[in-house]
């Protein structure tokens, strides 16, 4: 929470001006004891004295060398800690370098972390960073966040990485369990001591491309498209059943009495109305009819196929004592179709031959019987 306060500090001094004296580097030199809470603004910040209290810094260089025995909540541009800091660290910088000797936990966040052999945060550390070079100790668990991350020293606690990539050399040692998660193997040089388990968990986006998640959402997506279309399928069945009888019958008799008329009518269609959309799409003028025919393109070949179903169903039902066009012979006709539809290749042929019918018996139930003859 301080940080964060110190944090809201930082933002409303950007739209300032700042004055001469902040700009100035404010400095803590060798022997000074500063009694209570230390703080810093401006543009160089250096604590090379002993200061009893906790220190809060905010510049664009800071660099720290004393003894802070409070907390050190600092943001700066570039941030060096070479001191031996009494109690926790927590630090939001572009470049951070630990080479002290921090005695309870650290926090950092940063573009570029280092921590240099002689550094040594006894407690926890938790590091949110681009890239990430640790190579001193870490006396209990390292929670690391990074694009890229490489590991030198010792961690002897648990490792918990979240990484794009990650290097544990050869000096690398782990007291306890390495936990990461990445879309790539970790690269463990040969000579790394882990005492614990390693455990790889693959990275969100991984799992979501090639692993259970994407496998679920298509599962989820086809369930649900499949649900949607026999829906939509089962209410314009309903509309012509309920409420165009005379289009309904019509359809129905030219596909019983003249199946060939209906199906060569559909291939017409299948292949004339999406090169007229095409032809009209090319003139400037014909835009606007073009986007309309499509449009209406796609819920003809979409719709079509209940003709087809109805006129099926009738066919097979009403020979086990069902009554035809009736709402529940056209349900299970449905139910029965989009089964058949499952099956490959096979499933293919019959969606096909049933829009082809259905578009042509529809188009010849709506025009005057002189067109077709």
């Amino acid at each position: 929470m301080r940080l964060l306060i110190l944090y809201l500090c930082a933002f409303l001094q950007c739209f300032g001006e700042e004055p001469a004296e902040k700009r100035q580097a404010i400095i803590l030199p060798v022997e000074e004891v500063h009694e209570g809470d230390f703080f810093a603004m401006g543009h160089s910040v250096e604590i090379s004295g002993v200061v009893n209290g906790d220190a809060y810094i905010l510049g664009s260089q800071i660099f720290i060398d004393g003894t802070v025995k409070g907390d050190i909540l600092a943001i700066g541009g570039s941030v060096e800690i070479s001191g031996d800091p009494q109690n926790n660290v927590r630090v939001i910088g572009g470049q951070v370098m630990i080479n002290g000797q921090v005695a309870h936990n650290g926090t950092i966040i940063a573009g570029n972390v280092q921590a240099t052999p002689s550094s040594k945060v006894s407690g926890n550390l938790v590091c949110i960073a681009g890239n990430v070079d640790l190579e001193g100790v870490i006396g209990n668990d390292l929670t690391l966040m990074a694009s890229n991350g490489r590991l030198v020293g010792k961690v002897m606690g648990n490792l918990a990485a979240f990484v794009g990539q990650i290097r544990l050399t050869s000096r690398a040692f782990i007291g306890k369990n390495f936990e990461y998660t990445s879309s790539s193997e970790a690269w463990i040089d040969k000579g790394a001591q882990i005492v614990g388990e390693i455990s790889h968990q693959p990275s969100f986006f991984q799992g979501l491309f090639k692993g259970r998640i994407l496998k679920t959402l298509l599962l989820g997506t086809r369930f649900a498209a499949l649900l949607m279309n026999f829906l939509y399928s089962f209410f314009i069945g309903y509309l012509l059943i309920r409420y165009f009888h005379k289009n309904l019958h019509t359809a129905l008799d030219n596909l019983t009495h003249h199946p060939f008329k209906s199906f060569g009518v559909g291939i017409l269609l299948l292949l004339f109305l999406p090169l007229a959309s095409l032809l009209l799409l090319m003139t400037i003028l014909g835009v606007p009819f073009a986007l309309t025919l499509i449009a209406l393109n796609v819920m003809a070949f979409y719709t079509a196929k209940t003709y087809s179903i109805i006129w099926v169903s009738n066919y097979v039902f009403t020979r086990v004592g069902l009554k035809p066009n009736k709402v529940w012979t056209f349900c299970l006709g449905l139910i029965a179709y989009f089964l058949l539809t499952s099956i490959p290749v096979v499933g293919t042929i019959i969606a096909l031959a049933s829009m082809i019918f259905g578009i042509g018996a529809g188009v010849i139930a709506q025009t005057p019987k002189k067109v077709f003859q």
